[in-house]
């Protein structure tokens, strides 16, 4: 979200010629819209719709509209007590997707523990 409204304050900003600026608009708000569609709505074929982490911190994740699970590993990692950020390489993706956990979307129990085996497993450089 703060990099969509950075985008605007850049936009709102520069000089630019009005061709570029509404081209700058139309992309943020494509950008916006897809980004709300897939983390805040769930919707998107690139929506997360289930995560599951084995013993061993390899992570399987389930898409949106797909009974398939896909494997994979995180990369990187933010854990705080109301939100949870990752960057996950699966195996059947070429870019790392992002899943955002907040602590009100979810079961309070559940995502304490997920918190804490997050917390308690290094991720591979």
């Amino acid at each position: 979200m703060f990099v969509h409204l950075g985008g605007m304050l850049l936009l709102m900003t520069v000089p630019l010629a009005w061709s570029l600026r509404i081209l700058g608009w139309l992309l943020l708000g494509t950008s916006l819209y897809r980004s709300l569609r897939n983390h805040a709505w769930r919707l998107g074929p690139s929506a997360i719709e289930a995560i599951e982490m084995d013993g061993e911190g390899t992570v399987s994740v389930r898409f949106a509209g797909r009974e398939e699970w896909y494997a994979g590993e995180i990369t990187t990692r933010f854990v705080h007590p109301w939100l949870t950020l990752l960057s996950l390489k699966l195996e059947s993706r070429r870019w790392p997707t992002g899943l955002a956990i907040v602590a009100d979307a979810v079961e309070p129990e559940p995502f304490r523990r997920w918190r804490v085996a997050l917390k308690l497993r290094a991720v591979p450089v």
